[in-house]
């Protein structure tokens, strides 16, 4: 994988790019219902956001979810909302 090298200002993050997805086994969401990230509602996807806002892995996730395209869901911290706004200022993947 190549680095994004990505800033999301209002995300407070830098994204880089990690080796493979092994960074799974060592989110903060590890055992936890994955319906969580999957919300139906602002509110909910206010739960899922809070499990991202303290975790380890939240960049490597969010380069993840950008590089993947991942359509649905939040990953490292972003709605699908707040990744296509991502995308559409110029902060795709290679």
């Amino acid at each position: 994988m190549s680095a994004l090298g990505l800033t999301g200002a209002r995300f407070g993050v830098t994204i880089t790019a990690v080796q493979g997805v092994h960074w799974r086994g060592l989110g903060a969401c590890r055992g936890l219902d994955a319906a969580v990230f999957y919300p139906e509602t602002d509110e909910d996807a206010d739960v899922a956001k809070g499990v991202c806002s303290g975790c380890d892995v939240r960049r490597a996730c969010l380069t993840f979810a950008l590089q993947s395209r991942e359509k649905q869901g939040v990953w490292g911290g972003c709605t699908e909302r707040e990744r296509r706004r991502l995308v559409r200022q110029g902060h795709s993947a290679p």
